[in-house]
């Protein structure tokens, strides 16, 4: 599996792509988070991760826009898995843990449905991570079976549209079966409507035992490795990497091709971000290691 990531980008400017996408050996697109956000204005790229319902369309595209993508993107037999944001909501702009204004009362007035309001100090603490919310985005409690229920059936309409997929936003902070009672992972896995989908989950920074635990229910996007490396999906640098922390920027897009062409002839799935204009993904160097599996 070689995905592309295109973060950021508009639904309907992929679709000129699709093709040149698939020549370039990519069989699949992870988009970009799909849900209303609290400032459909904003340039900032964290902004896509402040969401404040669980329905679909956003400045970066419709419910309609999506179905035509998908309905193109499966001619070049090229899949598309949807970014969700499972974990938490938006904050109020203050920078509180206090669920935002734009949240509907379905989901803003129900305390049960919410973590604990403080935040998370000790990374390394599991309880911690899965218990309390990171600073200002107020966490789900995603122990709540109702809740969950609401966010399998947005899965689902995600599905209806003709999504291939999923990768989970901050799955490390979604608590496995095995901690504490957490039946998450079971319950809304076994609630979506099509077999055979492409599940992932963003953990990094942690454990191998955190990360096989993970393993044993989807694919583990991670900078760590599991114990099984059929499991991983192995990336030379993400978003978060490029526009957030900046751990890459002084790494050209020629080094981080090199390095994406590596890990493929290592890892049978692979993510490839697409620098905002940079057209390192349509390198001969990527091409190439796209169709190289040699492990």
């Amino acid at each position: 599996m070689r995905i592309l990531h295109l973060f950021n980008w508009p639904l309907k400017e992929i679709i000129p792509y699709l093709e040149q996408i698939h020549n370039q050996g990519f069989d699949v697109i992870q988009i970009n988070p799909i849900q209303p956000l609290k400032d459909e204005n904003s340039s900032e790229w964290w902004i896509s991760y402040q969401p404040v319902d669980f329905k679909i369309g956003n400045k970066f595209g419709s419910r309609d826009d999506l179905v035509k993508l998908c309905t193109e993107a499966h001619k070049y037999d090229i899949k598309i898995v949807a970014d969700v944001i499972c974990n938490h909501m938006a904050g109020k702009d203050n920078g509180e843990t206090s669920p935002h204004e734009k949240i509907p009362d379905y989901l803003r007035n129900r305390p049960e449905f919410w973590k604990d309001r403080d935040i998370i100090h000790d990374w390394g603490n599991r309880y911690d991570v899965t218990h309390k919310s990171m600073p200002g985005l107020p966490g789900l409690n995603c122990y709540n079976v109702e809740l969950q229920f609401i966010i399998a059936d947005f899965l689902n309409s995600l599905i209806d549209c003709g999504v291939d997929g999923f990768r989970f936003d901050a799955a490390k902070n979604i608590a496995l079966p095995r901690e504490y009672g957490c039946k998450f992972w079971d319950n809304v896995l076994y609630c979506l409507k099509k077999y055979g989908l492409i599940i992932y989950g963003e953990v990094l920074n942690d454990y191998p035992s955190i990360l096989n635990g993970y393993a044993d229910y989807m694919k583990v996007l991670t900078d760590g490795y599991t114990g099984d490396y059929t499991k991983s999906i192995k990336y030379p640098e993400s978003h978060d990497s490029y526009l957030g922390f900046r751990y890459t920027d002084r790494v050209s897009s020629k080094e981080i091709g090199d390095r994406y062409a590596d890990f493929c002839r290592w890892f049978p799935n692979t993510l490839f971000y697409a620098r905002p204009f940079d057209n390192e993904w349509q390198s001969e160097t990527v091409k190439k290691g796209n169709k190289v599996y040699v492990r």
